[in-house]
């Protein structure tokens, strides 16, 4: 599966640090198989619907980030948030898939990508190139699961409050594609002491221009979560790809 290539012209709309809108729409190739499969012990997977890369990923592209680590705050601040990706094969009995990579990575709570210059946003043009934070990958272990612990996004103009995600298998790109939350949890994080500045994404989840094309597919890239802002959050997210 090859990348695809992304518009990178940024649109600068008038309120709340926005950055670009054209540049995370879905990829107007891209498709979504949503093909369900039923185990013999009754377990259902869904394959992951498929989405834009989007315009930030790790500079050379994420199969050559080096950053395989767990916790990829990098120092930044925010809510602690804790995400277990869970890779199943929805060809194979919805078994779960061993030593698949998944790469991760997203904005920081003021909506700034780590290594790029230039990004428009809250705190005006801002230049991150040579970090790396909020960026890595991990490899499934034996129960199928990488577990990440990073921060809870914040958002940029245009777009619903998201996470990136790619899963490789024996090196070959299986899946793109991206998650989002539920608003009761990302506006009580908005409002909450590091986030206030920038507060509540006025962006919906159902008017993304990622998210908002298919009601299916957004119940799929929804991650469930608990916690608080105290604790933090935390949950597991189902990856279905079809090997």
């Amino acid at each position: 599966m090859e990348r695809k290539s992304f518009l990178r012209t940024f649109a600068v709309a008038a309120a709340a640090g926005p950055m670009l809108i054209e540049a995370c729409k879905k990829d107007s190739t891209s498709t979504t198989t949503d093909t369900t499969t039923t185990s013999t012990n009754g377990t259902t997977c869904t394959v992951t619907p498929t989405e834009t890369e989007g315009p930030y990923p790790y500079v050379g592209g994420e199969i050559t980030n080096p950053l395989n680590r767990a916790d990829v705050t990098g120092g930044q601040t925010g809510v602690p948030l804790t995400v277990s990706f869970l890779v199943v094969n929805t060809n194979n009995n919805c078994n779960v898939v061993t030593g698949a990579r998944v790469d991760i990575w997203h904005c920081n709570k003021d909506g700034y990508y780590s290594g790029y210059a230039n990004q428009p946003g809250l705190l005006g043009s801002k230049s991150y190139v040579g970090e790396t934070w909020l960026r890595g990958y991990l490899l499934t272990d034996t129960t199928g699961v990488a577990k990440f612990t990073t921060i809870y996004p914040g958002w940029y103009g245009g777009r619903a409050t998201h996470i990136h995600m790619e899963v490789f298998v024996n090196n070959v790109l299986k899946k793109v594609s991206q998650l989002t939350f539920s608003e009761t949890i990302s506006d009580t994080v908005h409002v909450s002491t590091l986030y206030a500045a920038h507060g509540v994404n006025p962006v919906r989840n159902a008017s993304d221009s990622v998210f908002g094309d298919s009601a299916t597919d957004l119940a799929l890239e929804t991650l469930a979560l608990t916690g608080s802002i105290s604790a933090g959050y935390s949950g597991t997210f189902t990856l279905g790809v079809a090997l």
